[in-house]
Formats: C-alpha cells, sequence, structure tokens
C-alpha cells in the first residue's frame, strides 16, 4: 500500500523500499532522456538513451597529479644520470615514464573524454548498448536476452543498492562473440548469466522507470520498432 501511494505499484518485490531512496528516485525523473543516433557495428539506428552519471572529476585529478609527480621523478633522474654519468638509472626512468604515461591517458580520459559522452544504457529496436563515459560500448541484442532481473546488492554495513541486470541466453557464445574471453570468464564467475550491470546509484535518471522500461520492450517485441516514440514522460 505504501508504494502505491507513492505512485510506485509496479516497484519490484526484489528492491528494498526506503522512504528517502524513493524520493530520490522520483526528484531524478526523465532527468537526462534523449533520443539520439547510434552506430554499432557499422549500423547506424536511434535509440532512447537512459543516461548514467559522469565519474567524479576528482578521479581525474588525482591520475593528474600522480601522473605529473611520476614525470617529474624521470626528469629528475635523467638529469642525475647526464650529472654522474651513470646510464643504469635509464632503466628506473622508463619505469617511471610508463607510470607517468599510464596516469596520465586515465586523467585524460577522466577529465576530457568522459566529459564529451554522456554514459547510459541507449535501447534501440535491435539491441541494448551499455555505453561507458570513454564511449566504450557493450552491445546486447533483444534475441540473446533472457530476463531483465531486479535485485538488492549489499555493498556494506547498513549499505545497499537497488539494481537490475540484463542476463543472456547463452554466456559462452556472447562473451565470445563480444571478443572479451578473459573478461567473460570473470563476468561469468562473479555474475553468472549476468552481462549488463546497472545500480541506482549511477543512474542520473529515476532507475525504477530506466529498468520497467527496458524490461516493457524485452517482454513486447512487438514494440520495439517504436522504441523512440515511446518516452515522453516519467510515468511513476
Amino acid at each position: 500500500m505504501a508504494a502505491q501511494r507513492a505512485g510506485f505499484s509496479a516497484w519490484p518485490e526484489q528492491w528494498r523500499w526506503d522512504d528517502d531512496r524513493v524520493e530520490s528516485y522520483r526528484a531524478r525523473g526523465m532527468s537526462g532522456v534523449v533520443v539520439e543516433e547510434i552506430t554499432v557495428g557499422g549500423v547506424r539506428e536511434s535509440g532512447v538513451l537512459l543516461p548514467m552519471r559522469q565519474p567524479p572529476k576528482w578521479q581525474g585529478v588525482v591520475f593528474l597529479l600522480m601522473g605529473l609527480v611520476f614525470l617529474s621523478v624521470a626528469v629528475l633522474l635523467l638529469v642525475e644520470a647526464f650529472l654522474i654519468d651513470e646510464w643504469l638509472v635509464l632503466g628506473g626512468v622508463a619505469v617511471f615514464v610508463v607510470i607517468a604515461g599510464v596516469a596520465l591517458f586515465a586523467a585524460y580520459r577522466g577529465l576530457i573524454v568522459h566529459r564529451l559522452v554522456v554514459p547510459g544504457l541507449v535501447i534501440t529496436p535491435t539491441r541494448v548498448v551499455r555505453r561507458g563515459g570513454s564511449g566504450d560500448l557493450m552491445v546486447v541484442a533483444w534475441a540473446d536476452i533472457a530476463g531483465v532481473r531486479p535485485y538488492v546488492r549489499e555493498t556494506g554495513p547498513a549499505k545497499w543498492h537497488n539494481m537490475f541486470g540484463v542476463d543472456v541466453r547463452d554466456p559462452d557464445v556472447f562473451w565470445q562473440a563480444a571478443g572479451r574471453r578473459r573478461g567473460g570468464r570473470v563476468a561469468r564467475a562473479l555474475a553468472g548469466a549476468e552481462v549488463v550491470m546497472v545500480s541506482d546509484a549511477v543512474m542520473l535518471m529515476n532507475p525504477l522507470v530506466a529498468y520497467h522500461l527496458i524490461r516493457h520492450y524485452f517482454e513486447n517485441p512487438d514494440l520495439r520498432p517504436h522504441v523512440c516514440r515511446s518516452v515522453r514522460r516519467d510515468p511513476s
């Protein structure tokens, strides 16, 4: 009854109810939901973007500072090698340069690339696409999906998140087709048939609406050609 009074009559039984969290969901509404063009495997089609939050900017700043520190150490070692004519330290210089390069690349992705791409789930007539902040794509054809499963994940003492996952019919075939065999073995060990995992914490929009939209089109294949016409307002 509490769920129905709050306008959440479709609240999944598997999700945990919390008044503060429900208000947070409601406040997000359909924030950031847009129709956009996406190209996957040479095929371009329209889809509905269900946006996720960008990674926090401070992470990119930390990587930038780390990169500059390691680069400075490499320069100091190189100067020392010239001054004392001891070139054995060049191995150490190379190590610090590599570490600095990795950190600076991570900073570049966090501060620049991640700001140019909106991460999220893109629902198209043929597939569900999980797009990361750097533009990397996890593509799942509707025909490969076995179900959209809601659940709760404990993240610490008194900490939890309402989640939903996209399960595939054959994880082995999916991961091989995706070219991620090593990652697939790890994913299967952790989550079985789940290939896309979504937390309520990362959704910029109402995560309950995102869950029901994907489940709706999974259960109604005849409506998928009209996917871009259906998102007009927050049904919660």
